[in-house]
């Protein structure tokens, strides 16, 4: 026999049902969390795809970056680039790429690396989050592609621990429940990431790219101006 439905002042009055809430957007559900407009707009590499949003000038909006604007006397427009983060973590990262002297380019998720989806078993494509280019003080230049990833999306959680023979107990069969179905979807979701790690590591192989996944215990002291990636 199931549970039984919670009858509220809605059900009597005969209104619909309220809507439920939305859930926060967050990095990893793939929702864009907010945008950043780069102080040094030259040193991006996807500027062509950015539309500039108002004019300095007049307030004209619309506009693509270098174009006049018609309103104010053809005077030529400040080029903005804004990039739309997913995290409060990949803002930091853009900040220090837009901000520090020795990365001379940069972009973000520049391009798609095809893979082998171990879960839905077809090909899919990867979208690395930074790609950057560190220039030294002996004109050595080094390329980085870099994945921001916590360190609980790379480990393999360990299995619930199975229920004793026997047991009838409602709530810890359903409880049971919720945590398998949680173990298998950040299992599935590790092995997602394992193959699109494995696809990148090899096309920086071939493309002469050091790769680099950026976690909280290795990026310590990075966004205190240190570069020691």
């Amino acid at each position: 026999m199931g549970r039984r439905k919670k009858i509220t002042e809605a059900d009597i009055k005969g209104e619909p049902p309220k809507p439920r809430r939305k859930r926060r957007t967050d990095y990893y559900n793939g929702t864009k969390k907010g945008a950043y407009t780069l102080i040094r707009p030259e040193k991006y590499m996807l500027r062509d795809a950015v539309v500039q949003v108002e004019c300095p000038e007049c307030g004209g909006t619309g506009l693509i970056n270098g174009q006049q604007c018609p309103r104010c006397g053809g005077k030529r427009v400040i080029d903005q680039v804004v990039v739309h983060y997913k995290s409060d973590w990949e803002r930091k990262f853009c900040v220090l790429c837009d901000g520090n002297e020795k990365i001379i380019r940069w972009a973000y998720e520049p391009f798609e690396i095809p893979y082998s989806s171990p879960v839905m078993l077809r090909q899919s494509l990867y979208r690395p989050d930074i790609y950057l280019e560190i220039s030294y003080d002996d004109g050595h230049i080094e390329k980085w592609l870099i994945e921001i990833k916590p360190v609980s999306y790379s480990v393999v959680p360990k299995p619930p621990k199975p229920l004793p023979p026997g047991c009838s107990d409602y709530k810890k069969i359903m409880a049971f429940k919720k945590k398998m179905s949680s173990f298998q979807q950040k299992s599935m979701d590790i092995a997602t990431n394992y193959a699109k790690w494995q696809a990148a590591e090899s096309w920086c192989k071939r493309n002469m790219v050091n790769w680099f996944i950026a976690n909280e215990t290795n990026t310590r002291g990075l966004f205190n101006g240190n570069l020691n990636v």
